[in-house]
């Protein structure tokens, strides 16, 4: 008899960490769950991170880093992932909220990189009418909340 579960594909989803089941009711635990998620990509390209929590502070197992992001956002492109994400958040997980993490390796604090793409962000998400929870701040050595 053929075993369809003891196969393993090598690549880089094996070694994704166990999502967090307990509600991540504090801004802390969100970032302490995100740096988790994101691991070595810390110190690769700018990126953004999007992980998604449902009504109750749970994360969704639905994390969307999108890699390569230019120094200055470009409005259409983030309302258009607003809405992908609204979609989302509409249909699998009503009064939901969206996590962003800002990534690139020389940040993790307050920056004008990580200023422009919160500013983008919140704007396009306030449009659309999807909450943000929290917007982080990921370098290779540093993190840390960005508060409005």
């Amino acid at each position: 008899m053929h075993d369809d579960t003891s196969w393993s594909a090598p690549g880089p989803d094996d070694d994704l960490p166990a999502l967090p089941t307990a509600p991540l009711l504090h801004d802390d635990a969100v970032l302490d769950a995100a740096l988790a998620l994101i691991g070595p990509e810390r110190a690769g390209p700018p990126a953004l991170w999007l992980l998604l929590l449902d009504a109750d502070a749970r994360l969704l197992p639905v994390v969307l880093p999108l890699v390569g992001i230019p120094l200055q956002p470009v409005p259409g492109d983030v309302r258009q992932v607003m809405v992908a994400i609204d979609d989302v958040l509409r249909h699998e997980a009503p009064g939901g909220a969206l996590v962003v993490a800002v990534v690139r390796a020389a940040g993790g604090d307050r920056g004008a990189f990580e200023r422009t793409w919160e500013a983008a962000v919140r704007e396009a998400a306030d449009d659309r009418g999807v909450p943000v929870r929290v917007v982080l701040a990921v370098g290779e050595h540093r993190a840390r909340v960005l508060r409005p």
